[in-house]
């Protein structure tokens, strides 16, 4: 095997992370005083922490950068040691380092992050393997049908209109189809009227908004899923306009909602689809990576775990 490869792999990873720990926890001065109350403070104390603080410095940058600085920033460096080390003291005098479960967890995804890091930096995803997960989780990267539509509204509760009929207009400015005149119509029989009408001057998209009663949401609707038309008019009307089977160019309907009736002109509709990858490589790059750097970290885990001899310990019986 090539120096290379072998550096590539994930149990070559966790042993050079061990090896970094040991290292660490050498160069890490340990307190050997007789007197627990006694904190010596120097350049083995603090290097750690500027280490801690800035990992991109090395031993010997952290050192020129201690001699450097000016005797205000060493002396506020000092007591920043101090009140940690007084502050750890502290904490292990009250155990709080004996059996803590967030500690431990803390180590743990430590120990994880490390290794990630490394399984980031050597895996290789190619186009064909992209290809393959995309094909293998299409309802993950599936776009929903869309439909682009305008409508015109008659309000189901008549008398919340400030008290009368809204009033509606031709191109020219003349009074036209069902809203004219009929302050006591029924919304459905208005909206029936009102389809002739538009179909009869082909009322254009942008000119819906001078028909109707004024509607709670939006008039226009673009590039919008079954879901987000649902949100504003009910299951019942998304569902009755996503089963048009493709664009229209007269008016529809009526279609009801759960605010009243509805003439809808369906400008587009796009089915569902999946997009090609060219189009969501970042994406499914960003899945599968994660799935694989995943796959690695059990992997190494099981082989950690065949140096372990697992004991079981039977409950305890109570008298």
């Amino acid at each position: 095997l090539k120096l290379s490869s072998i550096f590539k792999e994930p149990l070559v990873h966790f042993l050079l992370v061990g090896v970094l720990i040991f290292v660490t926890f050498d160069f890490i001065p340990q307190q050997a005083t007789v007197d627990a109350s006694v904190i010596v403070v120097g350049e083995a104390g603090l290097l750690p922490l500027i280490m801690a603080r800035n990992p991109r410095l090395g031993e010997d940058a952290a050192r020129e950068y201690l001699k450097s600085i000016a005797p205000a920033q060493h002396a506020k460096l000092t007591e920043e040691y101090v009140r940690e080390e007084v502050m750890y003291r502290q904490a292990i005098a009250l155990g709080l380092d004996n059996n803590n479960y967030n500690e431990r967890r803390r180590l743990i995804r430590q120990f994880e992050y490390l290794n990630e890091g490394f399984i980031y930096k050597s895996l290789k995803v190619d186009e064909e393997a992209l290809a393959a997960h995309l094909e293998a989780n299409q309802d993950r990267y599936s776009v929903p049908a869309q439909v682009t539509f305008t409508h015109v509204y008659f309000s189901g509760d008549r008398t919340s209109s400030n008290g009368s009929s809204p009033v509606s207009f031709s191109s020219d400015g003349a009074s036209a189809g069902a809203s004219a005149g009929d302050s006591g119509a029924a919304p459905q029989s208005m909206a029936i009227a009102e389809l002739a009408y538009l179909n009869n001057v082909n009322l254009p998209f942008h000119h819906a908004s001078s028909r109707g009663d004024h509607f709670l949401y939006h008039r226009n609707y673009i590039n919008k899923n079954k879901d987000h038309v649902a949100s504003h008019f009910g299951p019942s009307f998304a569902a009755s306009v996503f089963a048009v089977d493709q664009a229209q160019a007269n008016w529809l309907g009526p279609f009801q909602s759960e605010l009243g009736y509805h003439l809808v002109r369906l400008s587009s509709k796009r089915e569902a689809h999946v997009p090609p990858l060219s189009n969501i490589r970042a994406k499914v790059l960003d899945d599968l990576t994660r799935i694989r750097v995943k796959q690695q970290l059990g992997l190494l885990y099981e082989e950690v775990r065949r140096h372990y001899e697992i004991r079981f310990t039977e409950p305890e019986k109570t008298s």
